[in-house]
């Protein structure tokens, strides 16, 4: 490898502490799984940047709470860390506010290859190869309050290829006109690239989904760059359970048996597409008609659900379905809005917070999948597609609870 080649392998997000949610129940053969999850979807992250044989490891914050995680946590990184070590591996690690360098204990000695950047004004490290500069790597940790702009941080002077380490939400226009190669960033559940080109700024995702809105593939990224400092990123899946929500739609004259044939086939495609990993499934079931109806306010939905947990939640690895929802309709039938009812009335007020996304919902959303803040400031505004689920859910159940017999859908 020359000098001007780069291999590294960027994470954040392990919140180790943050246990697997959206369950209400856990059959016995998946409690260690879902339990130990987090841990083991983090050690697979120290196990990759070993086997990739990278440069270094790069780690946007988002590891622990230092002060919920408990001795387990520290003791549990500061292992990894020793791994890391004995392969001449360095880690650079920018933290959250509940990770900063001053919550760490000091009886728990760290590598000194293990850098944590401070909190406040970024600070510049190199990494050199065999004692020749061959990176910049500039980072900051968070601190209550902090408010840090894109322009703090400033390339290598000297031409070297320049890694910024944050962990936050950004714009991502304030980041292009720096300069920096490759923005680490953290703070996001999902992977995201930002822009890839001039420079990349990249969110590797949490190597652990941790709920159904964190459906899909999880883990860590590998980043090469080569002589000419151009950036390939590639994926490394380290989940040990996967969600996945399926969305099958019931269509008009479909009956029971012919609905659950489609959710056999729907499970077994899922099998097939992700071997060797425990599914957790949410099936969402999509329609009108007197099957949906059915669905949502009988029996069949449980009836489906066992059948889906007894035929492919058993095996090893498991698809465990965690449960089967019916979709709400977007608009119910149009006379419905205009009676002079408490469902009518019920139904207008709902009709104006869904026709004006801009009026804000008489309740408290829970916190968006961001930090509150990051570089300038920036706050994330709740995403329209939960918006719009929540206002079709609270419709639906105020249909349920206000229309008298015979007048349901």
């Amino acid at each position: 490898m020359s000098d001007g080649r780069l291999r590294f392998i960027h994470t954040a997000d392990f919140w180790l502490h943050e246990p697997i949610g959206g369950l209400a129940e856990v059959p016995p053969h998946l409690r260690e799984a879902v339990f130990e999850a987090p841990w083991w979807s983090a050690e697979r992250v120290f196990e990759a940047t070993i086997a990739e044989s990278a440069d270094f490891l790069v780690i946007s914050g988002g590891v622990l709470a230092t002060l919920r995680t408990g001795p387990r946590g520290l003791l549990f990184l500061a292992e990894q860390f020793a791994r890391l070590h004995e392969h001449r591996i360095p880690v650079y690690w920018a933290g959250t506010r509940h990770e900063s360098p001053d919550r760490w204990p000091k009886e728990i000695k760290l590598p000194d290859s293990v850098i944590r950047f401070p909190a406040g004004r970024p600070q510049p490290v190199q990494y050199r190869r065999e004692g020749v500069p061959v990176a910049c790597l500039v980072g900051a940790s968070r601190s209550a309050g902090s408010r840090l702009k894109a322009r703090d941080f400033v390339p290598d002077p000297g031409g070297l290829f320049s890694i910024a380490v944050f962990y936050g939400c950004v714009k991502a226009q304030s980041l292009q006109a720096v300069g920096i190669d490759y923005w680490a960033l953290g703070g996001r559940r999902g992977r995201d690239t930002l822009f890839s080109s001039p420079g990349v700024a990249h969110y590797p995702g949490s190597p652990q989904g941790r709920q159904p809105r964190d459906a899909g593939p999880h883990g860590c990224t590998l980043v090469r760059v080569d002589d000419q400092r151009q950036v390939q990123t590639t994926f490394l899946p380290c989940d040990v359970l996967r969600w996945q929500v399926e969305r099958v739609r019931i269509e008009r004259g479909t009956d029971r048996q012919a609905l659950a044939e489609r959710l056999r086939d729907r499970a077994q495609n899922l099998r097939q597409a992700h071997p060797g990993i425990e599914l957790l499934v949410r099936w969402e079931l999509v329609g009108e008609g007197p099957l949906a109806a059915e669905a949502r306010k009988g029996r069949l939905a449980t009836e489906l659900l066992d059948m889906l947990r007894d035929e492919f939640g058993r095996a090893s690895p498991a698809l465990w379905s965690v449960g089967i929802e019916v979709e709400p309709p977007e608009l119910f039938a149009p006379e419905w809005y205009e009676q002079e009812t408490i469902r009518g009335d019920f139904l207008r007020q709902l009709r104006t917070w869904q026709t004006d996304p801009s009026r804000p919902l008489p309740l408290d959303l829970p916190a968006a999948d961001c930090p509150p803040a990051g570089l300038d400031g920036l706050k994330e505004p709740w995403p329209a597609a939960v918006r719009e689920a929540v206002l079709r859910r609270a419709a639906q159940l105020g249909v349920d609870l206000l229309s008298g017999k015979g007048q349901g859908p």
